[in-house]
């Protein structure tokens, strides 16, 4: 009952989506958490505008968070039935994203990584319209730039400069020039902060040092309780029974959802280096993680042959959910 409503493409679904992130936030809405991450002593010039705006703790940057969880899952829907990612319309992508970014309670609150996130998936859309084209592709300046700007959000966003680098490999035939745009393009925004700041401040180089306080920071990530692990170890195992499956049909899908999943492989890839290499990184990486994610699960559970274990998982996800949410 559960998998044949949430594939189905009718208003209800597009209405009962969102209310469904609103009751997995509510506690959150009620009563945002006050656990502490190196973001909140160390801060990035863009998202410290925006925690001068809004406190961490508050209803208001609290709703504004679950806001931009709501458009981003939205988002990936577009992007799916933009480029056609999943060889039907969904919105299998926004349910599992709201799903696997409420399975953490401290991170259900402002945060840096929820805006960086949004970046990152402006800069794969860039990406993904320069596939097929002949000629010059200046979108991967532009994509490169919406990264850089997604950096001043969350610094460790830099570090996914690669993927840009592996997207040049994937989709386009080599063109120096192109591999150049990346860089100026990333660039681009560290120029302007670094001219704001001389400008403003008679202060260039206060960007480095913010960069500097964060790796100077002390910050250990808290223990999480035994459900977040159960409910984390479930998304793993069925990320592994999706991937078995995408593995089956790989070579029987159109070429361009090959590329694209070849490229979310890879941007999953690098989430777990940061995660494991980058001692500050912490779990506010899920939000970046649900992206590639939600589309790989989105595309098993939209061709799961067995409705009965299709139901039986989403049922496992939202009993633990709810454990959480009242642990």
């Amino acid at each position: 009952m559960f998998l044949r409503f949430f594939r189905s493409t009718s208003a209800p679904v597009i209405l009962f989506i969102p209310f469904l992130g609103f009751l997995l936030w509510l506690h959150a809405l009620l009563s945002p958490p006050d656990a502490e991450f190196f973001f909140d002593k160390a801060q990035m010039p863009f998202y410290k505008f925006i925690t001068n705006l809004f406190s961490t703790q508050s209803f208001a940057s609290t709703f504004l968070t679950y806001s931009l969880v709501v458009f981003q899952g939205f988002l990936l829907v577009r992007l799916n039935t933009q480029f056609i990612f999943i060889n039907n319309r969904s919105y299998l992508p926004a349910l599992f994203f709201i799903l696997i970014t409420a399975a953490i309670p401290d991170l259900q609150r402002l945060n840096p990584v929820i805006f960086s996130g949004f970046f990152l998936l402006l800069a794969l859309e860039k990406i993904f319209e320069s596939f097929g084209h002949s000629k010059l592709a200046y979108t991967y300046f532009v994509s490169t730039f919406y990264l850089s700007v997604g950096s001043m959000f969350y610094p460790f966003l830099v570090f996914f400069m690669p993927i840009i680098w592996i997207c040049l490999v994937v989709l386009r035939p080599f063109n120096w020039r192109e591999w150049l745009f990346t860089i100026l393009g990333f660039l681009a925004p560290i120029f302007i902060v670094f001219s704001f700041y001389y400008l403003l401040y008679d202060q260039p180089f206060r960007i480095i040092e913010d960069i500097h306080a964060i790796f100077r920071y002390k910050y250990k990530a808290p223990d999480y309780p035994i459900p977040v692990i159960v409910f984390l170890a479930t998304v793993m195992f069925l990320v592994v029974l999706a991937s078995q499956f995408m593995l089956r049909i790989f070579q029987s899908i159109k070429i361009f959802p090959r590329k694209a999943f070849t490229i979310f492989l890879w941007l999953f890839v690098n989430i777990v280096a940061v995660f494991l290499v980058i001692s500050k990184a912490s779990f506010e990486l899920i939000y970046l993680g649900a992206i590639p994610v939600s589309y790989l699960l989105a595309h098993y559970f939209a061709f799961i042959k067995s409705v009965f274990w299709g139901n039986v998982f989403l049922v496992t996800l939202f009993i633990l959910l709810m454990i959480i949410q009242t642990w």
